[in-house]
């Protein structure tokens, strides 16, 4: 498996979004195009029973956070080992200027890719690279050289990803691996105790990015505990 330490070369990382807009409404005053294309992607939510009798509106409010099209980063949360043993560092970067955290955040990915550091995380593969590396692309900031891996071999991708280390190679345990279930099996304390995924948009446009960051850093630290547990020396 992986050796502890290994663990001290790692640069750990959660990504929290919000919907692009507040409600739907605003994004056909701010993007009717946009808001048109929202409109023909309902056709595949409403493909799903739970999803088939709302409207476009709520469906916006419950999934456009989730797609990177229609959604902004408001918080990144970054966690390294520090020199002390079994202790680490945390910095986050959230708020409105989704530019400026797009920003910070690159400088953080270019730093880890200088220093040959993998990228680690629950689930980075399928949701939170993606979102970072379009939302960079759309805010015309080229991304980090280590998230840019179309071109590489799978063994040359520097990521690290818990829900596939636990998936053993099932694609289906990864896809329902949630970072909660898997730290309620490891008997590894909750990280959604005072938010979960589904309020963070909520929140977001309430003014509540502190909360976000502190929801967000405990998912960091949770991924950490998760393979502090099963490192070997």
């Amino acid at each position: 498996m992986i050796k502890k330490e290994d663990l001290k070369k790692l640069l750990y990382l959660d990504v929290e979004t919000a919907c692009i807009t507040e409600s739907l409404n605003n994004l056909r005053e701010e993007n009717p195009r946009l808001a048109s294309l929202w409109s023909r992607r309902c056709k595949y939510y409403r493909s799903y029973p739970e999803y088939h009798d709302l409207s476009e509106d709520d469906i916006f409010l419950q999934k456009a956070s989730l797609e990177p099209e229609f959604a902004r980063v408001v918080c990144v949360s970054f966690g390294v080992f520090s020199d002390r043993e079994s202790d680490y560092r945390m910095m986050s970067f959230y708020g409105n200027d989704e530019v400026e955290i797009l920003t910070k955040t690159n400088k953080v990915l270019n730093n880890a890719h200088i220093k040959s550091w993998k990228l680690c995380g629950h689930n980075i593969k399928g949701f939170d690279i993606p979102c970072l590396g379009k939302r960079m692309l759309f805010n015309g900031i080229e991304p980090s050289p280590n998230i840019q891996v179309w071109d590489k071999k799978p063994w040359e991708i520097p990521f690290l990803d818990t829900s596939e280390i636990f998936s053993f190679g099932s694609w289906v345990q990864q896809k329902y691996l949630s970072l909660d279930l898997l730290s309620c099996s490891m008997d590894i304390e909750s990280p959604k105790d005072d938010m979960d995924g589904s309020q963070v948009n909520s929140a977001y446009w309430e003014g509540r990015t502190k909360e976000i960051s502190d929801y967000c850093e405990k998912d960091v630290k949770t991924v950490i505990k998760v393979l502090e547990k099963i490192a070997y020396r």
